[in-house]
């Protein structure tokens, strides 16, 4: 005895605010001799991902401070 049953997708669908990708790019030169480039494309749920582990991050150095001035 088999059941039919529908799969459901764990992951959102691609299509959406939060899915469409954002790029930037950035050229930075000093003098003659030194230039950098940098080239980033992130969509906005992965800037929201990266903030919260920003956050993450400075709050537990915040705590390694506290910490260390005991």
């Amino acid at each position: 005895m088999t059941k039919n049953r529908d799969i459901v997708r764990s992951a959102p669908s691609a299509e959406g605010p939060l899915a469409t990708p954002q790029r930037a790019v950035s050229r930075l030169q000093f003098g003659e001799r030194f230039s950098a480039a940098a080239e980033v494309e992130v969509t906005p749920a992965g800037l929201l991902a990266i903030g919260g582990m920003v956050g993450v991050i400075l709050l537990g150095a915040a705590i390694v401070v506290r910490a260390a001035k005991r």
